[in-house]
């Protein structure tokens, strides 16, 4: 006997099937007047529509048959939804994958057998049309052109069930306070639906001449990637599955949930009628759902951030509706931790405003718009100047010179903080060759930001390594890389490959910002890093009366100089910031004691100030 082997596409077709709501339901004229009709039309004494789930074919009608089910792994049905033809078996015994079937040799002894699959919109067989017959026997062209007629009515009159359902639910809303709730995995089956589905019941409900009010959610699981780059794909799936289901906890039973993608959900809640009412929905997810959870002996957690949108009448279309969720989400994201945020005026005007600017962005980085600014690094001790980082500025085409605060989110929305990387450092190597002309004998370094952006793009890191071979520095100049320390939560053989990639170039590399995120002292010590840039939130308590931050400092300079690590510290403004930065060992500082960042022109005066032998230029 042959088992039908499971397709690839299994779990999005049990979704669809369970969408529908048939699966053990009681028995109804309408489907068992389909069996009398298979049976009427093929001229055989049973008729069946067949519905495969994960371990069975279960009948939802069967007439001329004593059964409800049979075991998934010795069906016809099984091979009947691999197809989008019919499955037609004159006689199971010449059939070499049929005629040891226990179906075949036993009761109930099946020698014809026609499958007519059951394709729902989206492409999903949900089971079969069948006939079948203990006799052999054969079907004229006319029958099957009839059946595959009937297959079609079949599946519309469980769309028809489901969209019945779905509208009687919205007019007659179930009381679930008195209920106890299900286990978590019963209710994530019962909720569970796919994207299409889910859809299609928004469009369904937004058609209805008399709108019913509903609620839109949109979800992120905010830190799955990274959880699953530091700990592995299996560490990130369980906890993704434990907060599905704390999700399918808190909401009603008349709601529904799909995948958009690994991080993303959507959940319609067909009755709720206010705004309070969905943000209520929403803030009861963001609090449960950013709870610890156990796996693999750790506590883990995904902040979590939700879109919500409120039907009243005012949405003719699903994608809008799923538009203005997704701004809501995008307004939730950008907050630390976790947060909901609900579509508003406010939010759609921005949202607006977001496009244009990402559409003027663009066009500016086609236009060579960025124009880098300097900052002086200097010595804590002799406070010599001994290098520049460069920094992002965009003069927009009115003239008007833009701060990164107000360009690079949409930079990262639009996906060109790569592009923007590779331009900055492109015009930073050319403004060294100016400024080296000033002293062209003392060691100077460059200094610019690498996004995790470009990182993470193998084609843009090509970019990178041929502009970095095409493109040298000055004599005596050094290029170095800043990245922050959440880029380091790649996977470790990527971020290896790329760094060493990078050093052997020369190209020496420093984590920035270092003390606000996730860098662990073995990455340290692995990868080829030659600096630790500390962040400014530290040097600014220096001159707190308490001082509550030099003991972090002291830890972080002491455990530099044990892994051998040049330590600069960003945001120095004060004279005594300085001294004391000095007496613990830090090598090098940047910040407004010294100087802002200022155009190119500027940063030359400043060289030509500050170098003692510096020439005319």
């Amino acid at each position: 006997m042959l088992q039908a082997p499971i397709p690839p596409n299994d779990a999005a077709r049990l979704q669809e099937l369970r969408s529908y709501g048939v699966l053990d339901s009681p028995e109804e004229q309408a489907f068992d007047d389909i069996g009398a009709l298979v049976r009427d039309i093929a001229g055989t004494p049973i008729g069946i529509i067949s519905l495969v789930d994960e371990n069975r074919q279960w009948f939802k009608t069967c007439i001329g048959l004593d059964a409800k089910e049979t075991p998934r792994n010795i069906s016809f049905c099984g091979h009947t939804i691999l197809q989008r033809t019919p499955l037609i078996i004159n006689d199971a015994l010449d059939d070499p994958r049929f005629c040891d079937n226990p179906l075949v040799i036993q009761e109930p002894h099946i020698r014809f057998y026609a499958g007519f699959p059951l394709i729902s919109s989206n492409g999903l067989a949900l089971g079969s049309l069948c006939a079948v017959d203990q006799q052999p026997r054969q079907l004229q062209g006319s029958q099957i052109e009839a059946l595959e007629r009937l297959a079609r009515l079949a599946v519309r009159q469980m769309e028809l069930k489901r969209q019945g359902r779905l509208l009687a639910q919205a007019a007659h809303p179930a009381s679930t306070e008195a209920e106890a709730p299900a286990p978590p995995p019963a209710r994530l089956h019962q909720l569970l639906t796919s994207k299409d589905q889910l859809i299609s019941m928004v469009e369904l409900m937004l058609s209805q001449s008399s709108q019913a009010c509903f609620g839109l959610m949109r979800l992120e699981f905010k830190e799955l990637r990274r959880i699953a780059n530091a700990l592995g794909e299996s560490s990130a799936s369980a906890l993704r599955q434990e907060q599905l289901e704390r999700l399918v906890a808190l909401l009603p039973d008349n709601a529904s949930c799909c995948e958009l993608n690994e991080q993303e959900w959507l959940v319609l809640t067909p009755f709720t009628a206010t705004e309070e009412q969905l943000c209520s929905q929403a803030a009861a997810i963001t609090e449960q759902l950013q709870q610890p959870i156990g796996v693999a002996q750790q506590l883990l957690s995904s902040q979590v951030a939700v879109g919500a949108a409120l039907v009243q009448g005012n949405y003719s279309s699903a994608g809008d509706l799923l538009s203005d969720a997704a701004i809501a989400l995008r307004n939730a994201a950008r907050r630390p931790g976790s947060h909901y945020s609900c579509i508003d005026l406010a939010s759609r005007i921005q949202a607006q405003q977001d496009l244009q600017l990402e559409s003027e962005l663009r066009a500016g980085l086609s236009q060579g718009q960025l124009e880098p600014h300097f900052q002086p690094l200097f010595d804590l001790k002799t406070r010599a100047v001994v290098g520049v980082e460069a920094l992002a500025r965009w003069r927009r085409s009115d003239g008007e010179l833009l701060m990164p605060s107000l360009f690079l989110e949409a930079a990262e929305r639009a996906e060109l903080l790569g592009e923007l990387d590779l331009q900055m450092i492109r015009q930073a190597i050319a403004a060294s060759h100016v400024m080296a002309r000033v002293q062209p004998q003392r060691p100077m370094l460059l200094s610019l930001n690498l996004s995790g952006a470009l990182l993470e793009s193998p084609a843009l890191l090509q970019n990178l390594f041929a502009l970095i071979d095409a493109e040298p520095l000055p004599q005596h100049w050094q290029l170095q890389l800043e990245m922050l320390e959440v880029n380091l939560q790649q996977p470790e053989a990527e971020i290896a490959r790329t760094l060493q990639q990078l050093h052997q170039r020369g190209v020496l590399l420093a984590i920035d910002d270092f003390g606000t995120g996730y860098s662990s002292l073995s990455r340290l010590n692995r990868f080829p890093f030659h600096s630790l840039k500390v962040d400014m939130s530290f040097v600014k308590l220096l001159d707190a009366p308490e001082q509550p931050s030099n003991r972090i400092l002291e830890v972080i300079q002491a455990m530099a100089e044990a892994l051998d690590l040049h330590t600069t510290a960003e945001g120095v403004e004060t004279e005594a910031q300085r001294q004391w930065l000095q007496r613990q060992g830090f090598h090098w500082g940047q910040g407004y004691l010294l100087a802002k960042p200022m155009p190119l022109q500027d940063i030359l005066n400043l060289l030509l100030t500050h170098l003692a032998e510096a020439v005319p230029l």
